[in-house]
């Protein structure tokens, strides 16, 4: 277990701040009203940020702020002076996931600690490893990942380590999914997710062409997490940050989430023991659930992880409807749990009033009873009645975090001089070693009748009433003859306690002077060997199997990205007869313990591995490994790292990647401003061809839905079968699944830019990525004859919905 163990809670507002903190919390994350990948939550004004901070820090929680959204090259300038602004008040630490914007808040305030965004998809120890060698003090870890998982990496690494353990799930790797952006504008990655996995789906079998009958409507919506009743497991995984989810949730929700887990986790720090009362248990569930799993983190799979019934609050089940009497409009319900008047329930009709009991009318019915209730509208026998909002809890939360009161209390130390014919001196410290001495502006007379006693003025330093201190300890050293006012002692107390609460707030070792001595300009350092430009364009070719393949090599094209590693080796072969130069298209995932790709590539023959030009990464981890293993190889940095502005470019650059593809999200608008794609020691690159891959998950459609699935095989079916999931506008996603049972969704429509070439070029991009997903060998030569020998009407002759992506569309 770790020493330092910290419950990390979701803020919205400062509603909830005073909730967090005042239930438990030992540090928070909240976001500004800008950069914050929750955009639509409240959120925190500039001065309210100072004012949250102040408030959090006095009373010893941490304060987190996130700023976790990708950078357009416009915003920049305003990026960096607001890093300054937080740091200039003391905020503890950024959570981050542009990796150009974090490598220039190093150079700028290298005290400043940086977390890794759950946003930055770090899914192995690799990934962990590499983003602790570039300056993230804390990663925080996807959702995927397993306590056996987590053990591991926290055993070899230094980085703090934070997960998720309650909360909403995405069943998308975060970071990874361009759903919300592909099919309207709002992009995860900016902050404005649009939720497109909480609408309705349906399953569509092409190669039976009929619609697969399953459960509910909601086929890519999670469950929520709820880790509570064994939160010792992951307690023993030695991580140093339990992370709740919710900004976007009410205070009420904060309070009732971080006092329960608080509660548990001192349960097992104490005793030993995972669990809580079931009376806990019940509150977790009323306040929001969407049913509720223990997720990855705790080995649940498939279905286990999915609510397709119903997107948002399921509430708590209480019972079941017996009957309705449409003349009395009463709704008899027999009861499995407790039903209190006010409480709320599922099938509508607001609050619940007078509950009956045969004659007797109650405020309460217990679990067992069959009770009445007044109800209008139309309902059936058997119907499941849950409760989805508790008056009494409400109120009770609502105390816990009311303004003027103070349930969290430092503790203080005080030493107490009085002397005849010297100044009174309070000296007062914390455990965190500030310290305050203050001395009375008089000197101290000898009393004419009674002289102060210790007693007195102990009782007077101990009123610390309703401040965020208690006093642990104090000293009196009393000359016998002094005398001292209560009013001067009250002042020298109220003086220390603001002067001790203005040190608690700034943060301990941090340089402040070198904040904003940094150059307002922001300007990105010029990369010293200029490319030779004439080569003109490249259509290089990422493709997935040899019939595509073999089809491209009939065309002039650039390099080749290959993608299967069972068939790299041949794939090699073929490459060098023809003379392309061939790199590995690493996947978007390589999880800690899955060697498969790993040990393809440590068994190619010598001649293989010479000829192989590099990789393509996909993922962070990526880069350390064929770093550390294969130094010698190029690096190419796919679209999935998010490249969308000058400073991601040079990072890039400086740790030697040869070429590197913008983001998918990228415009050509936002191209047009950044200073860095022609003419650097890089190349860069544009997706001008193929399904957008819209969205990574470890859930499984196909075989949850049709098979129940719980296997991490697959069968001979998913290897043959074609699924899509259908839109209620009539759209279908292509699936498909990688052997660990990793989906992929695709887009509908196709992105196509051979009309829009010229475009690129005029920016300094050259480099064109022409992806090959589900085309068969004659597709493959009708896209190629398009795009290098200029005949359009070969794309054409295809009948695909074509369009051009984000090159003209701005994502939010």
């Amino acid at each position: 277990m770790n020493k330092n163990l910290e419950l990390l809670a979701p803020v919205g507002s400062m509603e909830a701040l005073r909730a967090a903190v005042q239930n438990g919390a030992n540090a928070v994350y909240l976001g500004g009203k800008v950069f914050s990948a929750r955009a639509s939550a409240n959120n925190f004004d500039y001065d309210e940020l100072r004012q949250a901070v102040e408030y959090a820090h006095i009373r010893d929680c941490k304060v987190f702020v996130t700023v976790n959204t990708l950078i357009k090259q416009s915003e920049m300038e305003d990026f960096i002076d607001y890093i300054k602004y937080l740091y200039s008040i003391s905020v503890d630490a950024l959570i981050l996931q542009d990796i150009g914007m974090a490598r220039r808040i190093r150079d700028i305030l290298p005290d400043f600690e940086l977390h890794a965004s759950t946003q930055m998809a770090a899914h192995s120890l690799n990934d962990v490893l590499y983003l602790e060698s570039v300056g993230f003090k804390r990663v925080v870890l996807a959702r995927e990942l397993n306590v056996e998982e987590i053990k591991m990496i926290t055993d070899h690494c230094q980085a703090d380590i934070e997960i998720f353990v309650h909360g909403a799930l995405c069943v998308s790797y975060s970071g990874q999914c361009y759903m919300s952006s592909v099919l309207g504008t709002r992009s995860g990655n900016r902050g404005r997710c649009a939720q497109p996995c909480r609408q309705k789906y349906r399953l569509f079998n092409s190669d039976e062409d009929r619609y697969e009958d399953v459960e509910g409507d909601y086929l890519l919506s999670p469950r929520d997490l709820n880790t509570i009743e064994d939160i010792g497991r992951i307690i023993d995984t030695n991580v140093l940050s339990l992370k709740i989810e919710g900004r976007m949730k009410r205070p009420e929700y904060v309070a009732t989430v971080v006092s329960s887990y608080r509660d548990a986790i001192l349960n097992y720090v104490e005793n030993g023991k995972s669990g809580i009362s079931d009376e806990s248990l019940e509150d977790l569930y009323v306040i929001f659930n969407r049913k509720f799993t223990r997720g990855y983190l705790l080995g649940q799979t498939g279905g286990d992880i999915m609510n397709s019934s119903k997107p948002n609050n399921r509430g708590l089940y209480v019972g079941r409807v017996q009957a309705y009497n449409s003349k009395s409009k009463r709704l008899k319900i027999r009861l499995e749990a407790s039903l209190k008047k006010g409480d709320g329930l599922s099938i509508g009709g607001g609050t619940v009033g007078r509950i009956i009991l045969g004659k007797d009318i109650r405020t309460i019915g217990l679990p067992g009873e069959s009770v009445e209730i007044d109800y209008i509208g139309k309902i059936k026998p058997g119907t499941q009645v849950f409760k989805t909002s508790d008056g009494q809890l409400l109120d009770r939360m609502k105390k816990t975090y009311e303004p003027g009161h103070e349930y969290v209390k430092r503790p203080l130390y005080m030493e107490l001089d009085l002397k005849v014919g010297q100044h009174p001196c309070l000296k007062v410290w914390d455990d965190r070693g500030n310290m305050v001495k203050l001395n009375g502006d008089y000197l101290l007379e000898e009393a004419i009748k009674v002289p102060i006693s210790q007693e007195k003025a102990i009782n007077q330093l101990s009123k610390l009433g309703n401040t965020p201190y208690y006093l642990e300890e104090i000293k009196c050293n009393i000359d016998g003859k002094a005398s001292m006012p209560i009013s001067g002692l009250n002042t020298l107390r109220r003086l220390a306690i603001d002067d001790i609460s203005k040190q608690r707030v700034r943060v301990q070792g941090r340089t402040y002077d070198k904040c904003g001595n940094q150059e307002k300009k922001l300007v990105t350092p010029l990369v010293d060997r200029i490319l030779d430009k004439k080569q003109g364009p490249k259509f290089n070719i990422s493709c997935g199997n040899l019939d595509q393949l073999q089809a491209s090599l009939e065309y002039n094209i650039g390099d080749i990205y290959y993608r299967d590693i069972a068939s790299l080796g041949k794939a090699i072969d073929i490459s060098r007869q023809a003379g392309k130069d061939i790199y590995y298209y690493m996947p978007r995932i390589i999880r800690t313990d899955e060697e498969r790709v790993y040990k393809v590539l440590s068994s190619l023959d010598e001649e293989d591995m010479a000829y192989l030009k590099g990789f393509r990464i996909s993922s962070y981890g990526q880069i350390g490994w064929a770093k550390d293993h294969l130094p010698d190889k190029k690096i190419l940095v796919a679209p999935w790292l998010n490249v969308i502005n000058d400073l991601s470019l040079d990072y890039y650059a400086s740790i030697g990647a040869s070429r590197i593809c913008m983001s998918q999200e990228v415009s050509l608008n936002q191209l047009r401003g950044m200073d860095k794609l022609y003419g650097q020691a890089y190349e860069t690159e544009y997706v001008v061809y193929g399904n957008n891959e819209m969205m990574i998950s470890e859930y499984c459609p196909m075989g949850v839905l049709t098979k129940d699935c719980k296997k991490n095989k697959r069968d001979a079916l998913c290897n043959k079968s074609i699924y899509y999931l259908e839109s209620n506008e009539g759209h279908r996603y292509r699936l498909a699944q990688s052997p660990e049972c990793r989906t992929t969704i695709y887009s509908d429509e196709i992105v196509n830019l051979v009309d829009d070439l010229d475009s690129l070029s005029m920016l300094g991009i050259d480099n064109y990525d022409i992806v090959f997903n589900f085309e068969d060998q004659d597709e493959v030569g009708a896209i190629l004859k398009g795009f290098i020998l200029g005949q359009r009407g070969e794309l054409n002759r295809l009948k695909r919905t074509y369009n051009t992506g984000h090159l003209y569309k701005e994502m939010d």
